[in-house]
């Protein structure tokens, strides 16, 4: 995402927040799959090489600091394996932490088989990209 390579992300990234924000502020939302789908809608606007977002829950995902997890689905994405990237929490708009992956559609077939697996507790939720995917 942000990174030396690709200096734009971090503008990206910061559009991204002002996007979710915006979202955030018309619903006062504080529960973390709404934050969740706030935040997949955010990618998507300012990356159009996405093809699929998936949520990642862990063991504690109830636990406040815990982070919103996304696996993002990307034709953009050179395949690098599971890179999780962290984001702080934004108060009060996005109370929590959050986390990217960016993948290949290769990659998350791994991901499903089992041969490359997620960080230890966590797990493929629901799909929110596209919708009913």
């Amino acid at each position: 995402m942000c990174s030396p390579q690709s200096p734009d992300h971090c503008v990206q990234i910061g559009a991204v927040l002002e996007f979710v924000a915006g979202l955030l502020r018309m619903h006062s939302v504080s529960d973390k799959s709404e934050i969740a789908k706030a935040l997949a809608a955010a990618h998507r606007e300012v990356e159009p090489g996405i093809s699929r977002i998936i949520r990642v829950v862990a063991d504690r995902e109830d636990d406040s600091a815990e982070p919103v997890k996304l696996l993002e689905v990307s034709r953009d994405t050179p395949r690098a394996g599971i890179v999780p990237i962290a984001f702080g929490a934004a108060p009060p708009e996005i109370p929590f932490p959050s986390v990217v992956i960016e993948v290949t559609e290769g990659e998350l077939e791994d991901i499903r088989s089992g041969s490359l697996p997620l960080p230890h507790g966590w797990r493929l939720q629901d799909t929110l990209y596209p919708a009913g995917a």
